[in-house]
């Protein structure tokens, strides 16, 4: 791919957490935040070089390598970092907006050397080589956000995992859909960790397995049918789980935010891992979230 080609961020719409296990997942391209690779001769981009060398010290040793289908061009990536490489990016970081994912997708496309694969360069494999390369960044990762990213098409995981790019509009859902701005930013490998050890409880992995996945999975299932009434039936069950299990990952003050909303028939979930950044507002009609919208005095940004 050409220095300058956009990736764009994504939303993910369900799967958050439960896609480390075993639960389905629905992500879609948000081309309303993006970023590309460019050179900055005057060097006034230099944390998003330093970042960008930093993962170009990992590539360079790193057991991971041998986890990968393809080598990357590191010379030439070396070569460019000196010329000012940067990332020129509107993704605001640790917004659960994919920023990494997009980067990862971008040092992809211009550096990697995949063509040995011929076509089996699969959506499964390249999700496996992203989940790899964008570790780096948060320590465990699926490798979806940089799919999303690079094939810059809706992706579905199935629930026999596989990885399907899928015929999906979200303007044509018939959803009001919205994002919320936290104003504060959430560090995705803490949170990570925190939910890995929350399976430490057996009531939680048992709530997890009985009550998140089947709404989650339901929620995507339904919403790919058209099937609004059992779409909103199985997200009011995953907001709720969410509001009593995720406690740690919704950010402060929105916990009071988030109940009263569902109260007025306006659902409102995590984007990613939570923390901080945006959450994802969700509702049957423009008209009633606008209405709770500014009875609450809360700014939405719309999406679609």
């Amino acid at each position: 791919m050409e220095l300058g080609t956009i990736f764009n961020s994504k939303l993910l719409l369900f799967g958050e957490y439960g896609l480390m296990y075993d639960a389905m997942a629905l992500s879609v391209p948000f081309p309303q935040f993006s970023g590309f690779l460019d050179f900055e001769s005057n060097h006034l981009h230099l944390e998003s070089t330093a970042e960008i060398r930093k993962f170009y010290k990992h590539l360079k040793l790193a057991d991971s390598n041998k986890e990968l289908h393809f080598s990357f061009d590191l010379p030439r990536l070396e070569n460019d970092l000196e010329r000012g490489l940067f990332f020129n990016s509107s993704i605001p970081q640790q917004y659960g907006l994919g920023s990494s994912g997009a980067l990862v997708a971008a040092l992809f496309g211009k550096y990697a050397f995949p063509s040995n694969l011929g076509n089996n360069l699969s959506p499964e494999i390249l999700k496996a080589n992203f989940a790899v390369l964008e570790s780096f960044f948060h320590g465990k990762s699926s490798g979806l956000d940089p799919l999303i990213s690079y094939l810059n098409k809706p992706i579905l995981v199935d629930s026999q995992k596989q990885v399907i790019p899928v015929d999906f509009d979200l303007q044509k859902a018939g959803l009001a859909v919205a994002l919320v701005d936290t104003k504060t930013t959430g560090a995705t490998g803490p949170l990570v960790k925190h939910f890995i050890d929350l399976f430490n409880l057996p009531e939680f992995a048992l709530a997890f397995e009985g009550q998140f996945i089947p709404a989650n999975n339901g929620c995507i299932e339904s919403l790919l049918n058209g099937d609004k009434q059992n779409f909103f039936l199985h997200l009011e069950k995953l907001v709720r789980f969410q509001l009593y299990h995720f406690h740690e990952m919704i950010p402060a003050g929105f916990h009071r935010v988030i109940s009263f909303a569902h109260c007025e028939k306006v659902y409102i979930k995590l984007l990613g891992s939570g923390g901080g950044g945006f959450l994802l507002v969700i509702a049957d009609s423009d008209h009633i979230l606008d209405q709770w919208a500014e009875k609450r005095g809360i700014e939405l940004l719309k999406v679609g």
